[in-house]
C-alpha cells in the first residue's frame, strides 16, 4: 500500500497541474552563441569517440536513479520544449509523517528522465526509499517523478534542491537543477505550552479551617460505623437462632422436616430417609434421659425405657418405627412411599407427645445402680 501511494499521488499531480509553457519552469541556462557559417544548435565535432545511442525502451518503463552523474557523457543544455511542474501531497504534515513530492516533466520524444535528490546536510528531511521517474505515455514525452519523503523538524523551507538528468536518444545528457516542493511541517506539541501546565491543587476548605466541624464529622462517622456493626451482629444472631433450634424437641422436629423435604421418599433412598427418622427419635430420647443413650441398640433402648416405666403406647410406636428403620438401614429392606409418609407422621406425633416419666426418688435410683 505504501508503494502505491506515491504513484497515486503522482497521477493526481499530473491531472491537477497540466503541463504548459505558462505554468512550467524553464531551465535557466544561457542560449549558445551562434558562430559565422554555423547553424545554431549544431554541435562541434568531438575528438573522443561519440557515445553509443541508448537503445529504445518500451513505453511505461521506469528509469532507476543513479547516485552520481555519468561523467563520461557530454552534457548539453535543456532541449527545447522542456518544462516541469512541482507539487506536494499532502500540503501540511506533522513531524515524522510521510509525504510525496513530485514533478510532472515534459521532454522531447524519446528522452529518458532520471532524478538525483541530494541528502540534506542538517538531516531535516530525508528521502524514504528512492525517487522514481515513470514515463506517462508511449512516446516518452511526459514523465512522473515521485519522491517519497519524511521531515524531522518543523519550519522547513518551501523547496528542496534536486537534479534532473535528461538522456537524449543519441546519448547526450543534460543535467538540470529543479526545486522539489516541501509541505508545511507542524510540530506534534502545541505552540503555546503555557496553558497546558499543571496547576497546584485548590484548597477545598478555604483559608480558615474549622477543626470543630472536622471533629464533629469524625464522631458522626464513628457512630454510624458502630450502628452498622450492631445491626450486622443482631442479624447474624437472629439467623443463627433460626438455624439451630433451641430445644431437643424442636431439633427432632427439624430433622423430621428435613426428611420430608429431602426427596428421599420420591427417590426411594430408604437408608437415608430412615437414618434421619431414627436420629430424630433417638436424639430426643437421649436428651430426656441420659440412660437412653444413642449408643444403645434398639432392644437395649426399649429395655431401658420399660425399666423406667415409660408409657406403653409410646413405647409400641417407638419400637415399630425403630424396627422399620433398622431393617431399612442394615437389611436394605424396601418400603412403599405411602407407608414411609405414614411412618413420618407417626414419628412427628411421637416427638410432639412423648414425655419422660417422673423421676424416682434418689434412694431408689442409688439402690438400683449399686452392685
Amino acid at each position: 500500500m505504501r508503494r502505491a501511494a506515491p504513484l497515486l499521488a503522482a497521477v493526481a499531480l499530473l491531472a491537477a497541474a497540466p503541463l504548459s509553457a505558462q505554468d512550467s519552469v524553464p531551465a535557466r541556462t544561457a542560449a549558445p552563441r551562434a558562430e559565422p557559417g554555423r547553424r545554431l544548435g549544431a554541435l562541434r565535432p568531438r575528438t573522443q569517440r561519440p557515445p553509443r545511442a541508448a537503445p529504445s525502451a518500451p513505453a511505461g518503463t521506469r528509469d532507476t536513479i543513479r547516485p552520481t552523474l555519468d561523467t563520461t557523457t557530454a552534457t548539453m543544455p535543456p532541449p527545447p520544449g522542456f518544462a516541469y511542474t512541482a507539487s506536494v501531497r499532502p500540503r501540511a504534515v506533522t513531524v515524522g509523517e510521510r509525504f510525496v513530492s513530485g514533478l510532472a516533466v515534459s521532454v522531447p520524444a524519446g528522452t529518458r528522465v532520471a532524478i538525483d535528490v541530494a541528502k540534506d546536510s542538517a538531516d531535516r528531511w530525508r528521502v524514504v526509499g528512492r525517487a522514481t521517474a515513470t514515463a506517462a505515455d508511449s512516446a516518452w514525452t511526459r514523465y512522473l517523478v515521485v519522491a517519497p519523503m519524511v521531515a524531522w523538524v518543523p519550519g522547513l523551507p518551501d523547496t528542496a534542491g534536486a537534479t534532473l538528468r535528461l538522456t537524449a536518444p543519441d546519448g547526450r545528457v543534460a543535467t538540470i537543477p529543479v526545486a522539489l516542493r516541501l509541505p508545511e511541517v507542524r510540530s506534534v506539541l502545541p505552540v503555546d505550552t503555557t496553558k497546558w501546565r499543571v496547576r497546584p491543587p485548590h484548597d477545598v476548605w478555604g483559608a480558615s479551617r474549622d477543626w470543630r466541624l472536622l471533629a464533629l464529622l469524625a464522631a458522626l462517622a464513628l457512630l454510624l460505623i458502630a450502628l452498622i456493626a450492631w445491626l450486622v451482629a443482631k442479624l447474624v444472631r437472629r439467623r443463627r437462632a433460626r438455624r439451630i433450634p433451641a430445644t431437643a424437641r424442636e431439633r427432632a422436629l427439624a430433622l423430621l422436616e428435613r426428611a420430608r423435604t429431602s426427596g428421599f421418599i420420591e427417590a426411594g433412598n430408604w437408608n437415608a430417609f430412615y437414618s434421619l427418622v431414627s436420629e430424630a427419635l433417638r436424639g430426643l430420647a437421649a436428651s430426656l434421659d441420659p440412660r437412653w443413650s444413642t449408643d444403645l441398640t434398639t432392644a437395649e433402648l426399649m429395655g431401658e425405657m420399660r425399666s423406667a416405666r415409660a408409657d406403653e403406647i409410646h413405647l409400641a410406636t417407638l419400637g415399630e418405627l425403630l424396627r422399620v428403620a433398622d431393617l431399612a438401614k442394615f437389611a436394605r429392606r424396601g418400603r412403599e412411599p405411602d407407608d414411609a409418609r405414614r411412618d413420618l407422621d407417626h414419628a412427628r406425633d411421637w416427638v410432639k407427645t412423648f414425655a419422660a416419666p417422673a423421676s424416682e426418688p434418689a434412694e431408689a435410683v442409688a439402690a438400683e445402680v449399686a452392685p
